[in-house]
């Protein structure tokens, strides 16, 4: 797929819903292990990372401003926020915010109101990718929210999976229908399919699934937000954690698929091999950095 022209620009800003602290073990680990092995090395740690951002993006396009993802809620501490059933959340994630840190207030500090959003694209349901859903509807319901078919088929419609699993379905708006996105087959670079968010082409969601079912990942073309040249701009939500993680081809240490995690890493790693791309994850204390000189990732065999 070729890059579109330079006719019009998206801007991308990078807001954290607070720090999280989680188990290295659940970061990464080779991939060459059963799920279960994986899930029960990282439950057995009891180290911590050190903080780590709880990221958003906001993206301003000429159609109008999209969120990827929510982030963390500021109630996410609260006594009966999790479902009953989030048995292990309190063992592998400690999450640190105030009410101030909650994507809402942080969209009001930069002047957007959730009603001046045209659609949110969430990588997936886990509580601090979602999580300022709720606060975001209340304010907006009829705000377009973009799903995958294939996630929402396995976190939607299995809602005690989901909470067993990391979502907040007790948190879910009643009756939310998401825009559910299939994806197209139109090309772009390693990928077979992706599906345009806007019609210049500009945001272009792509399949990075592994960490959960139907995963997916944002492409965006822009010219950056000192303007210049166009730079290829790609957020993987959590397919990894932190450029690191991609480097050594580790994906994290909770999935239930570590070798369609560990493919969709090899995808990503194909990807800058072939277009100079800003890769910019969710929970790299880099990130913001990344994104402010627009550091092209060079990948690097593990």
């Amino acid at each position: 797929m070729a890059s579109p022209p330079n006719d019009q620009d998206v801007q991308l800003t990078f807001l954290t819903t607070g720090t999280v602290r989680i188990r290295p073990s659940m970061q990464s680990q080779p991939a060459n292990q059963p799920a279960i092995f994986r899930r029960i090395r990282s439950l057995c740690d009891r180290k911590w990372t050190q903080p780590l951002p709880v990221g958003v993006f906001l993206l301003r396009h000429p159609e109008g401003n999209f969120l990827f993802d929510t982030g963390q809620s500021p109630c996410c501490n609260n006594s009966g926020y999790f479902p009953r059933l989030a048995f292990f959340n309190g063992l592998l994630s400690e999450f640190t915010l105030e009410h101030k840190d909650g994507v809402v207030e942080q969209l009001r500090g930069l002047g957007v109101e959730p009603t001046d959003l045209k659609g949110i694209i969430l990588s997936h349901l886990h509580n601090d990718h979602a999580g300022g859903l709720e606060d975001l509807l209340n304010e907006a319901p009829n705000l377009p929210v973009f799903i995958s078919r294939e996630h929402w088929k396995a976190f939607g419609e299995h809602p005690y999976f989901a909470s067993m699993e990391g979502a907040t379905p007790n948190h879910w708006p009643r009756g939310f229908t998401p825009k559910i996105v299939d994806l197209e087959d139109k090309p772009l670079g390693p990928w077979k399919q992706s599906f345009p968010v806007t019609d210049d082409g500009k945001i272009v969601i792509v399949d990075t699934s592994g960490h959960v079912p139907g995963h997916i990942g944002l492409v965006i073309y822009s010219r950056g937000n000192n303007g210049g040249n166009q730079t290829t701009y790609f957020l993987p939500g959590d397919a990894t954690y932190g450029l690191d993680c991609l480097d050594k081809e580790e994906p994290d240490g909770i999935n239930d698929d570590p070798m369609r995690a560990l493919a969709t890493l090899k995808t990503i790693k194909q990807f800058a091999r072939e277009t100079e791309v800003v890769i910019l994850p969710s929970h790299d204390p880099s990130t913001p950095r990344l994104l402010a000189d627009r550091v092209v990732y060079r990948p690097s065999d593990p």
